[in-house]
């Protein structure tokens, strides 16, 4: 997903929660210089949808 996010040159990528342990943000991986990377929006919101995914998957 990050290549595709590089070779489409998009100008924002929002974040709800990052994953501290798995997120991609962790892996040094560069994006294109354009894009903007917002981190934190909705994050308790966003926190709490993905608990809640991965508490039905278990």
């Amino acid at each position: 997903c990050a290549g595709a996010l590089f070779w489409s040159q998009i100008s924002r990528l929002v974040i709800g929660a990052r994953d501290e342990k798995r997120g991609f943000l962790n892996k040094g991986i560069e994006l294109h210089p354009k894009t903007e990377i917002l981190t934190g929006i909705l994050e308790e919101e966003c926190s709490l949808l993905v608990s809640e995914f991965f508490r039905g998957k278990r």
